[in-house]
């Protein structure tokens, strides 16, 4: 399965490693650069589901309260 991180260097840096926490990581790209005058990049990461995580699925999940800032808007936490 291929995915397609978008965002600063630096989010797609630290981004990239914590999908290791899900999957089994096969590949990482190098950054590329968005069009025009924008100063996100891309990066594409290539995953297999590889074996299952054993998750206690009768056990609710815990989120942890955050807040995502996206163009200057706050949007309501998940």
């Amino acid at each position: 399965m291929k995915i397609r991180l978008e965002g600063t260097r630096q989010e797609c840096e630290q981004a990239a490693p914590r999908l290791a926490e899900v999957f089994d990581v096969v590949s990482v790209s190098d950054p590329y650069p968005n069009r025009g005058r924008s100063l996100l990049v891309r990066v594409y990461v290539e995953v297999s589901l590889g074996a299952e995580r054993d998750v206690d699925h009768d056990q609710a999940p815990t989120r942890s309260r955050v807040t995502i800032h996206r163009t200057g808007r706050e949007l309501p936490a998940p």
